[in-house]
């Protein structure tokens, strides 16, 4: 389980267990792709590693090993099930059930709740409930890029912990391995903007990048203008058009924001995309 940057973070948490000042629920907030989740299991690792506190977490103890495999008796994480859009209520419960016992192997009892903005209302109030009155060495973790789309009682119960992007030399070091040309690794670099996760999804598919590396001088040609996209792919090529135009002519970033704006309030897509072509030409 490797995780890079974020050493402020881990410093912080650190110092909290070893204080014992460890807070019983906490909300990480940052873009998608920068290794919330990694950082939150590395945190169930510290809480509940066999080693020395200024070792932890040591990666080999059992506990270590088992949260790293995902088969550790105390930690669970849940998400969005693929076949569904929302965090349910049952999975709420699940995930809570059995917290007012003792601990397995004698650590925390950790609960990671991964895109939290995704729980439903009624999976809400039943969280709630035991964020007023959590257990004896409890650490329930929401995980989000969004957290104002909670409930407000739940961001209040919460120790909100902020992540930032990584450097553009701590995502090009990871993904050198992929053997890409220097233009295409700079391309890579640049559209993750600061999101690994993101970098790893074009480094493993060279064909996206032989289409899309060009893409501000092709959509100036007329590429792409004419192409039939849903709201949201319209949304997220514009999102990659920005990174491009941020690198190239930073002058013209607010007009393609602008357009992005325009087209997430229902403007017509095709019509859009031409004004902002004749806008950049």
């Amino acid at each position: 389980m490797e995780l890079i940057g974020h050493n402020k973070q881990t410093e912080i948490f650190l110092k909290a267990i070893k204080n014992e000042h460890i807070h019983s629920s906490y909300m990480f907030v940052g873009q998608s792709g920068v290794g919330k989740r990694l950082f939150a299991l590395k945190i169930a690792q510290m809480l509940n590693c066999s080693e020395e506190i200024y070792k932890r977490p040591c990666g080999i103890c059992p506990s270590c090993k088992k949260i790293e495999m995902g088969n550790h008796p105390d930690v669970m994480t849940i998400s969005v099930l693929e076949d569904k859009s929302w965090i349910s209520i049952e999975q709420v419960k699940d995930m809570i059930k059995g917290l007012q016992m003792n601990t397995i192997m004698n650590g925390y009892n950790v609960r990671i709740i991964n895109d939290a903005q995704f729980i439903k209302e009624e999976a809400a109030n039943s969280l709630l409930k035991i964020l007023e009155e959590p257990p004896k060495n409890t650490v329930i973790i929401l995980i989000t890029p969004s957290p104002h789309s909670l409930p407000r009682t739940i961001i209040s119960r919460c120790v909100t912990v902020y992540f930032g992007v990584l450097s553009d030399t701590e995502i090009k070091s990871k993904i050198e391995k992929y053997g890409l040309e220097k233009d295409e690794l700079d391309f890579v670099v640049s559209v993750a903007m600061g999101s690994l996760g993101k970098a790893i999804q074009w480094a493993e598919d060279k064909k996206l990048i032989d289409e899309y590396k060009n893409v501000f001088t092709d959509f100036k040609k007329g590429k792409f203008v004419n192409s039939k996209y849903e709201r949201n792919e319209a949304v997220e090529f514009l999102n990659l058009l920005a990174s491009q135009v941020r690198c190239y002519e930073p002058e013209k970033l607010g007009m393609v924001l602008k357009m992005r704006n325009y087209i997430m309030r229902n403007t017509n897509i095709g019509l859009t995309l031409e004004v902002l072509r004749q806008n950049l030409t």
